[in-house]
């Protein structure tokens, strides 16, 4: 039979998602600060706004401790931070079984020069509005559309922390995913998808 098409993207909500999390007031959502907590917890009320199922009865998010390595005259940092994940069921009793997992990192560098594109600035905010407000609205985009209709295998919307610092929220999902890893049989990841224009 046939299935009916979902709504269609809202670019204003993905618009609005990107200021948001790009706002100064977040202040780059580096990994282990109130901004980067902010961000998760903004992701997890739109999922919860949406129906979707959390990871835990009571959380969707995933807690960690990010530990980037240190230089070679830099002190080991221990950033607490989470990682965000929620769930739609498929609609076919054997495919939902089958997971496909819609990702994209919601983190990014604060202040930090490290890494930056920009090291002349200083402390000065990177706001991190293509890396990675913009992929992290898609994904958000991508699960309003998808609960409006649902696909036949399962699928999980996953918000990486502390990619920045060496790709720690995804190694932390993948040694605490919440289903077998075996049972996940794709990832699409989001990453710099689009530019605020002015």
């Amino acid at each position: 039979g046939s299935t009916s098409a979902g709504p269609a993207p809202d670019s204003l909500r993905i618009r609005t998602d990107i200021a948001y999390l790009a706002s100064d007031r977040l202040e780059g959502r580096r990994a282990g600060t109130p901004g980067n907590d902010s961000a998760a917890a903004y992701i997890a009320r739109r999922y919860q706004s949406l129906g979707l199922a959390a990871m835990t009865p009571v959380t969707y998010l995933q807690p960690f401790v990010a530990r980037p390595a240190a230089g070679a005259h830099a002190r080991a940092e221990e950033l607490p931070t989470q990682n965000v994940v929620a769930m739609l069921a498929g609609t076919d009793p054997v495919l939902r079984h089958q997971w496909v997992v819609v990702g994209a990192h919601f983190d990014h560098l604060g202040p930090s020069t490290q890494d930056a594109l920009d090291p002349e600035a200083g402390n000065a905010i990177r706001n991190g509005a293509d890396d990675n407000a913009s992929g992290t609205a898609a994904v958000m985009e991508l699960a309003r559309i998808f609960t409006a209709a649902p696909t036949r295998r399962s699928l999980m919307f996953v918000n990486f922390s502390a990619e920045e610092e060496g790709l720690l929220g995804s190694a932390w999902f993948v040694d605490h995913a919440p289903v077998a890893l075996d049972s996940i049989d794709m990832m699409v990841n989001f990453d710099m998808v689009g530019r605020l224009k002015n």
